[in-house]
């Protein structure tokens, strides 16, 4: 910081003398004229050529001022100490020279007694006060400049003895002291401005730093790794990205607590480091998420072989997590460009495609994940366009009574043919909804569509045939879905009896804001239908809810279900429990003849599958009636001593 104070002084030195000078050489030209008329001669002549030798000399310090390194005003602010500091010196040392040649004047006017006196005294005060003004920044210039001349005036006058004099002599002194104080105090203001400067200049250095930095780990954050990718060059090229995301992570928070689980990423960080090629650049971009990239060429090994040294790395036991074990998911590109936000789009699309392959596996994005990330692309960006012109809309799926043959309900399901990559599945189509923000609109257009199923039966007297839509916790928990929902009903006088809402149980959700909604619709008389049940996070917690009135069984347990005794007796033991509990109890996924009659024979009689009908269109599952079969053979089925078939009967 003193290096740059110093600089500061010098520059305004500098600054000064191009102004101070040219009047100092006007002034001085005046006083040889005077001295010439007053027939002063060679002497004048010779102080003159002194005087402006001197200010010539200061003139070329200036200009060649930026060949001194450390002193040029392009230079660092922390450039050499000593440079700037010699530099400096020898500005005082020819201001000195000048004070020394402007002291002469006294002999040439014999000591101030001439008539011109005056006229000499006025001139030397105004430099002075010159010589303080521009010289503010560095006191010994203005100092070393006035205080010689200023004294031998003052001794001179005051050597004129009489009270006249003396006063004169006296202001003199004190015009002396004045100066002299005045100098001091700009050179220490002119010092604290240029400190504060620097430490400001320090304090922003220190935030950019910090706001480049993640506090944590002290790995780069996505803004520094962001300006660190922008200082790449394309010929560093190609460059290998590896987007690590830990496995097993939440675990360690919801054991350990947050503060091991700091502990963990800092390990973790380290152990990433330690495995990096030489001048990687790492950083943290997430909760759990790190991003590894380095150009190709610095890496003795394969991105392959990389990624299996850091997965095995971050996998092994930590002594501390005894109980918990920590895994990572890498997805790897390799770009010719270093552009971020391309590499880590394509980078984490690989990511996921690790995960979906289980705990420890990297996955290099290639031509086939190219293909799949164009298509999911392509579907977002046209979901919008689709659901506004009606393209994508709800299909509905026949749900059928076995003992009747009658249909008592719809399911809608999503319908869309894509114009390039034609049928989507329902599953894609949520995923893209939701990650463009469009899972409201996607909802409401379902529910519409439902209420326009539910119109049409209730004209034609079907009013106990029911039409279920599909609904997420996650989108109760996040949305207005309730409003959305109760406010449509109302408004197109639909019967709330006839809408079925079905829940696919999901973990974790605010479990008290999803209940308060579902309460609300529950009151409304929407029947609440617990969808899935068996997999994913559904639990027989579930099945003392009030609200629920039916359970359907999921479509896993039901396929093939005349082959598995084990389905047998789960799906058995979920229809007693239904039972008992009043509640309905449906199966889906019903796709062959023996699977129905095994339901039959269990006492299941609401199902639903393509056994059946696919889903149809409005108008086509409006006119749908369910085909008969022959049971004649059910009741000579082999059932075991509990009433479930053997595997292999017949059918």
């Amino acid at each position: 910081m003193e290096a740059g104070i110093l600089r500061d002084q010098l520059a305004d030195l500098r600054t000064g003398l191009f102004i101070s000078m040219p009047t100092g050489t006007v002034l001085s030209a005046l006083i040889l004229a005077v001295l010439m008329l007053s027939g002063a001669g060679l002497a004048a002549l010779l102080w003159f050529a002194t005087v402006s030798v001197i200010n010539a000399a200061r003139i070329g310090l200036a200009l060649a001022q930026a060949d001194v390194p450390g002193t040029g005003p392009s230079s660092r602010p922390d450039g050499g100490l000593k440079p700037v500091a010699a530099r400096l010196s020898l500005y005082g040392l020819l201001a000195l020279a000048s004070g020394i040649a402007w002291s002469f004047l006294a002999v040439l006017s014999d000591g101030y007694s001439t008539s011109q006196a005056p006229l000499y005294l006025i001139v030397l005060a105004g430099l002075s006060a010159g010589s303080v003004t521009y010289g503010a920044s560095y006191a010994p210039a203005s100092i070393n400049f006035m205080t010689l001349p200023l004294l031998v005036s003052a001794a001179c006058v005051l050597a004129k003895g009489n009270i006249e004099n003396y006063v004169l002599g006296f202001t003199i002194l004190l015009f002396l002291a004045g100066m002299i104080r005045s100098s001091l105090l700009g050179q220490a203001r002119f010092r604290e401005t240029s400190r504060l400067k620097y430490e400001a200049r320090a304090f922003a250095a220190r935030m950019e730093q910090n706001s480049r930095r993640d506090p944590l780990t002290n790995l780069l954050n996505r803004y520094g790794l962001e300006q660190a990718i922008s200082q790449l060059g394309r010929s560093d090229g190609p460059f290998v990205a590896m987007l690590i995301d830990l496995d097993g992570f939440k675990s360690v928070n919801d054991t350990y607590g947050h503060n091991i689980g700091d502990d963990l990423l800092v390990r973790v960080a380290r152990r990433i480091e330690n495995h990096a090629p030489p001048e990687a650049t790492i950083a943290r971009i997430g909760g759990d998420e790190f991003v590894l990239l380095f150009p190709a060429s610095m890496s003795r090994h394969s991105a392959d072989a990389l990624a299996s040294a850091i997965i095995a790395a971050i996998a092994d036991p930590d002594p501390v997590l005894n109980s918990v074990r920590v895994g990572a998911s890498i997805g790897i590109y390799v770009s010719e460009k270093p552009q971020l936000t391309e590499m880590l789009l394509r980078a984490d699309f690989a990511l996921y495609a690790a995960k979906r392959g289980g705990r420890n596996e990297y996955c290099l994005f290639d031509a086939e994940l190219d293909r799949g990330l164009e298509r999911k692309q392509c579907i977002e960006r046209d979901l919008r366009g689709a659901i506004e012109a009606g393209t994508l809309c709800s299909w509905f799926q026949p749900i059928v009574r076995l003992d009747t043959h009658a249909v008592v309900g719809f399911e809608a399901l999503l319908r869309w043919r894509h114009p390039l990559h034609g049928a989507i599945a329902p599953p894609e189509i949520v995923t893209a909804a939701r990650e463009t923000g469009l899972l409201s609109l996607l909802t409401e257009t379902v529910f519409l569509n439902c209420c326009s199923m539910v119109e049409e039966l209730a004209r034609s007297g079907r009013r106990d045939v029911r039409v279920a839509m599909n609904l997420s916790p996650r989108e109760l928990e996040a949305g207005n879905v309730d409003d959305m929902i109760l406010d449509g009903l109302q408004a197109k006088n639909v019967p709330a009896a006839m809408l079925e809402l079905e829940i696919t149980e999901e973990a974790p959700v605010d479990r008290d804001r999803v209940d308060e909604k579902l309460e609300r619709l529950a009151d409304a008389g929407i029947s609440i239908v617990l969808d899935d049940f068996g997999t994913g996070f559904s639990t027989l917690v579930s099945l003392k809810d009030s609200r629920i009135r039916k359970i359907k069984i999921d479509k896993d347990f039901v396929r093939d279900l005349a082959k598995s005794v084990e389905d047998q007796a789960l799906v058995k033991a979920v229809i007693d429990l239904g039972r008992t509990l009043g509640i309905e109890v449906m199966a889906e996924g019903v796709e062959t003849d023996a699977d129905r009659l095994i339901l039959r024979s269990l006492d299941c009689t609401i199902v639903q599958g393509f056994l059946f009908s696919a889903a149809l269109p409005m108008h086509d599952a409006l006119a749908f009636e369910a085909k008969r079969f022959d049971d004649a053979g059910a009741a000579h089925a082999a059932l075991d001593p509990k009433g479930l078939r053997r595997t292999g009967s017949a059918a």
